[in-house]
C-alpha cells in the first residue's frame, strides 16, 4: 500500500475478519440509520427561534430585495444556503420542513466524516469517529436548525478531503477540487474560511518539501472568488457585524466553547481526556516511520484549534466570540477523540470512554428535542389567539417581527388583521415612532395594544423607545398583564 493511502496509526487489535470491507460498511450503514433517526425525529417540535425566521424571510423575499440583503445586509454570509431554501419552501414552510435540509447535511456527514477518518487512522477508530459525530449533541441540535451549520460542515469535510489527497499526490484535479469546495464553504459560512487557513498552516508541519506553489495558487483563486463575500467586511456597520450581547474571548469563553464541543458537563470531561489522548497519539506519529503521518495529526490539530483562536484574535476588536461561529472545528475534535480511543487500547479503555460518552449523550440529544431557544409559536399563537381585529403590536427589537409573520401566515385565514408597528425585514414601515404619534393624537385609538420582547433578561428600557413605549401605554392602559414564553415576554395593554 503507498504510503499516501497508509492509516494513521495501525490497528492491531482487530483480526482481518473484523476489519473486513464488508464489516465496516455494515457498521457504518448502521451508524448512518442511526444518525438519522436521531436527526429526523421530533423535528418540528420546537419553535423557530429568530435566526430560523430570518432564514424564511429571506426565502420568501422577492429577488430583488434579495440581492439588496445579500449586498446591504448579511445574506451574503450564507448564500448557498439561502438560495438552496429559496426554492426549498416552494414545497412546504412548516418547522419539520424547514429544517429538513439542515437534517440531511447531518445525515451525510456521518459517512463522510468516516471516509475523511480513513485519511487519518485505522478503520476502528474511524468508524469511532463517525459514531461521536451520529451522537454529537451539538451536531444533533444544529441538524435541527434552519440555518447553515451542517451544510458547511458537510463542505468542509469535502474540502478537508480533497486537500488530504491534494498534499499527498499532488494532482491538479484534487487542487482544483479543494479549491472549489473552498468557496462553497466560504459562501456557505464565510467563518469556514478560518478552517482554510488551518489548512494552509498545517503545511508547515510536513516533512518533505510542502506544495505550496498549487496551494498557494488555488488559495488565490478561493481568495478571488470570495472577494465579493468579503467586502461585507468593510461595507456593513459594526452592528450588523457583531451584537453588544456577543461575548468577548475569556477562559471561561474558551471553557464554554469546550463544553460545546465535548457535550456538555461530565461528557466535557470524558472528551477532553480523549483530546489530550489524540493529541499524545500525534506526538508520538512523528517516529511512527509512516510517511506524513504527523503532517496529518497537525492537520487535525490546526482545524481544531486555530479557527477559535483567530475568532478570539478577531473578537478582542470586535466581540463576536460565538460558539456556532467554530462549529466547523467539531469534525476535527471528534477525529482527535478517536485518535486518542485508538491509543488507549490498554483494557479497551478508549473504546470505554467512547462508549460512556455516546451513552451520556442520549439524553442530552432528548432533552434538546422539547426545549427550544426561543419560543415565538407559543408568543405568537398567545396573541393571535386572544387578539381583536385593529389591535396593535410592536416589537423590541423590531426586526423579531419576522418571527409573528411567519405564525400569523401559519394560523390561517383566522389570524386578526393587526396593526403592526415594527418594519418588514430589511424594509421601510412603520415602528415604535409611529405608535407613539398614533397614541399622541388618539390615546384609544387601539382596544389593546401587545409588545413583545426578546430574551426575558432585556428590559424594555434598554430598547430605543422602549421606555417611552411602555410610559405611554402605562398611562393609557395602567398596568400590563405578563406572559412569559422561552425567550420571549408578551405584554398585553387594555386587557
Amino acid at each position: 500500500m503507498p504510503a499516501a493511502r497508509e492509516p494513521f496509526l495501525a490497528d492491531p487489535r482487530t483480526s482481518h475478519a473484523v476489519n473486513s470491507p464488508a464489516f465496516f460498511t455494515i457498521q457504518l450503514a448502521v451508524l448512518t440509520l442511526i444518525g438519522a433517526w436521531l436527526r429526523l425525529s421530533h423535528l418540528g417540535s420546537k419553535s423557530l427561534w429568530l435566526d430560523e425566521g430570518a432564514t424564511v424571510a429571506l426565502a420568501r423575499t422577492s429577488w430583488q430585495h434579495f440581492a439588496w440583503v445579500w449586498w446591504h445586509g448579511e445574506a451574503n454570509l450564507q448564500t448557498v444556503y439561502f438560495l438552496l431554501m429559496r426554492g426549498w419552501i416552494h414545497f412546504g414552510d412548516s418547522e419539520a420542513w424547514l429544517r429538513l435540509p439542515s437534517a440531511l447535511f447531518g445525515i451525510a456527514s456521518v459517512p463522510l466524516l468516516y471516509a475523511v477518518a480513513r485519511k487519518f487512522m485505522g478503520g476502528t477508530a474511524a468508524m469511532a469517529a463517525a459514531a461521536l459525530l451520529a451522537f454529537s449533541p451539538t451536531h444533533v441540535y444544529y441538524s435541527q436548525e434552519a440555518r447553515s451549520y451542517t451544510l458547511a460542515i458537510l463542505v468542509v469535510l469535502l474540502s478537508t478531503y480533497y486537500f488530504v489527497r491534494a498534499v499527498e499526490r499532488n494532482h491538479r484535479g484534487n487542487w482544483l477540487l479543494w479549491a472549489l469546495f473552498g468557496v462553497l464553504a466560504f459562501y456557505t459560512h464565510d467563518f469556514t474560511a478560518l478552517v482554510l487557513v488551518a489548512q494552509a498552516a498545517s503545511l508547515l508541519f510536513l516533512p518533505k518539501p510542502a506544495p505550496w506553489r498549487p496551494m498557494l495558487l488555488c488559495g488565490a483563486l478561493i481568495f478571488l472568488a470570495a472577494i465579493p463575500g468579503l467586502t461585507y467586511v468593510f461595507r456593513a456597520s459594526p452592528e450588523n457585524l457583531h451584537f453588544i450581547w456577543m461575548p468577548r474571548p475569556s477562559g471561561k469563553e474558551f471553557w464554554h466553547l469546550a463544553m460545546f464541543f465535548g457535550g456538555g458537563g461530565a461528557k466535557a470531561v470524558i472528551a477532553l481526556a480523549l483530546w489530550i489522548a489524540g493529541v499524545v497519539a500525534i506526538w508520538r506519529s512523528r517516529h511512527s516511520g509512516i510517511q506524513a503521518a504527523f503532517w496529518r495529526g497537525m492537520l487535525i490539530i490546526a482545524w481544531a484549534v486555530l479557527p477559535p483562536v483567530i475568532l478570539a484574535l478577531l473578537s478582542l476588536r470586535q466581540p463576536m466570540f460565538l460558539q456556532r461561529y467554530v462549529i466547523f472545528s467539531l469534525p476535527a475534535l471528534l477525529l482527535l477523540a478517536a485518535m486518542g480511543e485508538e491509543i488507549l487500547h490498554k483494557w479497551k479503555l478508549g473504546l470505554l470512554l467512547v462508549v460512556a460518552l455516546i451513552a451520556m449523550s442520549i439524553p442530552a440529544i432528548r432533552k434538546d428535542y422539547y426545549k427550544p431557544r426561543e419560543d415565538w409559536r407559543g408568543a405568537s399563537n398567545a396573541v393571535l389567539a386572544a387578539a381583536a381585529p385593529g389591535d396593535a403590536v410592536v416589537f423590541f427589537p423590531f426586526y423579531t417581527r419576522v418571527m409573528m409573520d411567519y405564525y400569523r401566515d401559519r394560523h390561517g385565514a383566522g389570524a386578526p388583521p393587526l396593526h403592526i408597528f415594527a418594519p418588514p425585514y430589511y424594509a421601510t414601515g412603520e415602528d415604535a415612532r409611529d405608535l407613539l404619534r398614533a397614541l399622541g393624537k388618539n390615546p384609544r385609538a387601539y382596544s389593546r395594544v401587545w409588545i413583545l420582547v426578546a430574551d426575558h433578561t432585556a428590559a424594555l428600557q434598554n430598547f430605543d423607545q422602549g421606555a417611552s413605549v411602555a410610559e405611554k401605554l402605562r398611562s393609557i392602559y395602567g398596568t400590563p398583564t405578563l406572559q412569559k414564553f422561552a425567550g420571549v415576554d408578551v405584554l398585553e395593554y387594555g386587557r
